[in-house]
Order: C-alpha cells, then structure tokens, then sequence
C-alpha cells in the first residue's frame, strides 16, 4: 500500500508543468504545506494534456470518471490529462459554496487552467477511531465519489448529472435531503480499529460556475441527533464530517446550510 501512495506522489511531481514559486497557503481544498496526518491532493485539468496543449472539447467527463471509477481508481486512466506538479494536504472534504476558480487558485494554476472539468483527488491510507461498519454520505456541486481499497463506495452527483459508473446506490430512499439535492449513502464497509485501508475521494467540477463537496461518515448503530425535513417531514440523521485530523470547520447556515456535526473522533491517516 505505501508502493501505491508514492507512486501517485512522485508521478505528480514529474507531470510537465511550469515551475512556479509558491508561498505557504491554506484553503477549503488543503494547505500548500506538508503535515503529518494528511490526505493528499493532486488537481487534474481534463481540458489539456501534460504539455498543456487543449484536448478536443465537448468530451462528457461523467463518462471519464465512470472509465476512473470502474478500472479500480486506476490513475493510468488520467494518465492523458494536465496534473499539477504540487498537491496539497486536507483533514476533510468540506467544501463550502464558491467560485470554481477557487480550485485552481488553491493550487497555484491561475493563468493556467480555466474553472470547469477538473478533478481534484485525495488519497490516504486511514484507519477508523474504533471496530465498526461504515459508510460514506455525501454530496458535491457537481461530482463526489470515494474509492476504499480501490472499489467505489460512492457517486453522488449534483443535480441532473448521470452516473455513468457500474455502482448503484443501495438504498435511495435513504438519502439525506438538502439545499443541494440530497445527500447519497454509500455501500457498508467493515474494517477494525488500526486496520489500514486504501481510501480515495475524488471531486470535481463540470461547467465551471459554483463549486462545493460535503463528505460525511455514517457508523451503523450508532446514535445521532436528527432533523426533520420541511418538505416531507421525514426525519434524518445530522452525521459528523469525515476528517482525519480533528479541525474546526465553518459550519454553514441559510438557504446553503448543509446537515453536519464534528463531534465525531476522528480517522487515523497513516504515513
């Protein structure tokens, strides 16, 4: 498994790119500065190739993503596009309502790539607090999925996009409704305590207006405050936000707020 994590990160840094000074930052989508118990992220244009030369327009990259998902999160799949040559290090995936630009500012490619059809990717090999089954839920202006040991557990996309992936969501009445939509829940995964799995979140961008991800983590049999549902009445749980490190995070509120908690003890993310 380390084989696997610094592969991704030595194939990031060689991607061909221009060498840029870049000061010490900090965003909803990681720091520039590396620390220890982190998830690292690398950010991908699919509108170029490596030699940033424009790649033909009009590609759907819902399809892309569903060919990433279904080789088993295989980077080679990618292997085509603009990376950028420097990650950053996030605890979570909370990413409130912005401009699209803000990923490509928060890696240092202003000038270099436009707001629309990115991903960016976040990869770590983490642990839970405790023995447990779990599974992720979560929502993204437009694209959210997550990979646990190269298998996807999670496609939720935002609106009217299709997943063109062969995961199903398993139970769609369960969704968590919210200003976004709703909130899909992922595929049950059993791991104990200081059991390492492999775990891969993916994001992205497809016009390039507004962006957002929520990422959360459910524990079944476990008990949560809940909230009710103005428009069915339905009552659903307030779940806590997945990080690995434990962080204070900007809690939304009005007509863009969106269900979480960070009470939950956090994910042990390994070297």
């Amino acid at each position: 498994m380390i084989a696997r994590i610094t592969t991704f990160i030595v194939g990031a840094l060689l991607t061909t790119g221009p060498a840029r000074a870049q000061e010490e930052t900090e965003s909803a989508f990681g720091s520039s500065k590396k620390t220890e118990g982190s998830m690292l992220g690398i950010f991908y244009d699919l509108k170029q190739n490596q030699k940033r030369q424009p790649l033909p327009a009009g590609v759907n990259h819902l399809e892309t993503l569903a060919a990433f998902l279904d080789s088993g999160w295989d980077e080679n799949v990618l292997s085509r596009y603009f990376r950028a040559t420097k990650p950053l290090y996030a605890t979570e995936v909370l990413i409130p309502t912005m401009s699209a630009w803000g990923a490509p500012q928060a890696f240092g490619l202003e000038g270099i790539v436009q707001p629309s059809q990115w991903f960016v990717i976040y990869k770590a090999q983490v642990s839970p607090p405790e023995d447990g089954t779990y599974r992720f839920v979560g929502i993204a202006d437009d694209v959210l999925a997550v990979g646990v040991n190269d298998k996807t557990e999670l496609v939720s996309l935002f609106g009217a996009h299709k997943n063109y992936s062969k995961w199903k969501e398993p139970a769609p009445n369960d969704a968590i409704p919210c200003w976004a939509g709703k909130m899909k829940r992922g595929d049950w995964f059993t791991c104990k305590k200081g059991e390492i799995i492999d775990l891969d979140i993916l994001i992205g961008e497809i016009p390039g207006s507004l962006f957002g991800a929520w990422l959360l983590i459910e524990k079944q049999g476990e008990s949560y405050q809940t909230f009710t549902d103005p428009k069915s009445g339905q009552r659903f749980p307030i779940l806590p936000v997945f990080q690995v490190k434990a962080k204070k995070v900007p809690v939304s509120t009005g007509d863009k707020a969106i269900p979480f908690t960070v009470n939950a003890t956090p994910w042990i993310c390994h070297p």
